[in-house]
């Protein structure tokens, strides 16, 4: 694109003030910018001015989210988890292709990443006395994702239920309170039952614990819940099955009857009165009723004998597309997801003057279930001023980190690990030195010039060289020398 800003031109940006463009990200609809915070934030370039510098005058400036930095917390030391088997590392490699992150072994090939998951195991000790949350920042193919199943299995170990939310412009987006809730409930992993999903074991694990662990189901008490109470008590009660799964799809905000429609059946089924349903509404300013109902879930995973409820925000960026409304109502379910979590003395975000929406007995509901509840909400995005300034007027500027760029030597360290990993997948293939050699040489030199920007490129191409070789290694040399012809901008000598 030739009305790009060139690399190294200085710009302006009526929000954050002079910069320098570092470099061109996705085919130039981005743009690596270093505005003396040390590590560049990503643009689009039709944000900038490029007039004259003089000429603008910055705003106030967001925040700065400071590098990671490692919390005193001791992390009892355990065997990487990694692939024992050849069907095991198949496994790991035939995902990396198509370019997922494996839900398993994600330790084989994690490197580099000690400061923040040494900050997620403080928080994770954090938010089973009192809650707690996070951002991270990094750029596409950086490693968020990658990062957030390493928390949730970091947050599994610890015994909490996990779900980890992709959000969207439609399905999932951060702007429907209700679609994130139902996303999230219907992606709810349990520590103890690997197929178990959804508000079923929870509620089954709880009826068939000790009295003690019983949730509250007296409605005149302080502790009912409004919402998930007269749930459980008509899930005890019924011994329907399709009632039981009608009242599930319910809670768990799937479509499903009203809960005008459902209370005369179940009063019927049950025999139990003096209970009311609530509506739960896919309505926009209902954020509060579904942080309330998070929050209740959290407590009573604990009741249940977990440590609380992680709940993983991936894409978080999509923020960025919503229009002017829409980033209104996307600030509301942030801002009480993360009150939720940390309570709201530890966070920007009033309560009290927070716009509610329903009638007035949905608005008279709280925000926070107990004053105390062991939720721990992460939100991965990538940096985009618009949405890393709205987490920054929640949360504080230390509960904000960039994901720290990979080296050259921890790249060596990810190629020497997905080498293991391959040769166990395939036993007869052998790495020697005209493989291992030249991979390692392209490697080096597609980071240092910047030609592979992150984890995933290099992942990829070190699995097609191992292909190349292990299919038709006499190709190899030929191959290399194209690549690095490639890599030191060279003329190729194919067609020749």
């Amino acid at each position: 694109m030739s009305d790009l800003p060139g690399i190294g031109q200085e710009i302006a940006h009526p929000f954050y003030g002079r910069g320098t463009v570092v470099r061109h990200v996705r085919g130039g609809r981005y743009l690596m910018i270093d505005f003396g915070a040390g590590v560049p934030y990503q643009i689009r370039p039709e944000e900038l001015r490029l007039t004259p510098v003089r000429e603008v005058v910055p705003q106030s400036k967001a925040p700065v989210p400071p590098a990671p930095k490692a919390k005193p917390v001791v992390v009892p030391a355990t065997p990487r988890d990694v692939p024992q088997t050849a069907a095991q590392a198949l496994k790991v490699l035939e995902a990396l292709r198509v370019g997922v992150v494996p839900s398993q072994w994600i330790e084989s090939y994690t490197v580099a990443r000690e400061l923040e998951l040494a900050l997620v195991d403080g928080d994770l000790s954090e938010a089973a006395r009192e809650g707690s949350a996070r951002v991270f920042l990094g750029d596409y193919g950086t490693g968020k994702t990658h990062l957030l199943e390493s928390i949730e299995k970091r947050a599994l170990a610890n015994n909490f239920l996990v779900s980890r939310i992709t959000l969207d412009d439609d399905e999932v987006s951060p702007a429907h309170p209700k679609r994130v809730y139902r996303a999230l409930v219907n992606r709810l992993h349990y520590p103890d039952q690997p197929w178990g999903y959804g508000l079923r074991p929870l509620f089954d694990r709880l009826l068939e614990g000790p009295k003690k662990s019983l949730p509250e189901l007296n409605p005149s008490k302080p502790d009912f819940h409004r919402y998930l109470s007269p749930t459980l008590l008509y899930y005890r009660e019924l011994q329907d099955e399709a009632m039981r799964e009608a009242l599930l799809d319910w809670v768990e905000g799937h479509p499903s009857e009203s809960n005008l429609e459902l209370e005369p059946d179940l009063r019927k089924k049950t025999g139990v009165r003096g209970l009311r349903l609530y509506a739960l509404m896919d309505y926009r300013p209902w954020a509060h009723l579904y942080a309330y109902m998070v929050g209740g879930l959290a407590v009573w995973a604990r009741l249940a004998g977990y440590a609380g409820l992680t709940v993983l925000f991936d894409e978080a960026e999509f923020y960025a597309l919503l229009g002017a409304a829409g980033r209104d109502f996307a600030d509301l379910v942030f801002g009480y997801y993360a009150s939720a979590a940390m309570g709201p003395e530890r966070v920007r975000f009033d309560l009290d003057t927070a716009k509610r929406g329903g009638h007035a007995v949905h608005r008279s509901f709280p925000p926070r279930y107990a004053p105390v509840q062991p939720l721990y909400c992460v939100f991965a995005m990538t940096e985009d001023p618009v949405g890393v300034g709205a987490l920054s007027r929640l949360l504080p500027a230390d509960r904000l980190n960039r994901i720290r760029a990979l080296g050259l030597e921890d790249y060596q360290e990810l190629c020497r690990r997905l080498v293991e990993i391959y040769k166990l997948a395939y036993p007869d293939f052998t790495v020697g030195a005209e493989v291992q050699r030249p991979l390692g040489q392209v490697v080096y030199i597609g980071v240092d010039r910047g030609v592979f920007e992150n984890p995933r490129q290099v992942l990829k191409f070190i699995l097609e060289m191992l292909d190349i070789s292990r299919l038709c290694r006499d190709r190899i040399p030929d191959y290399v020398k194209e690549v690095l012809t490639h890599l030191r901008g060279e003329p190729s000598e194919v067609g020749a």
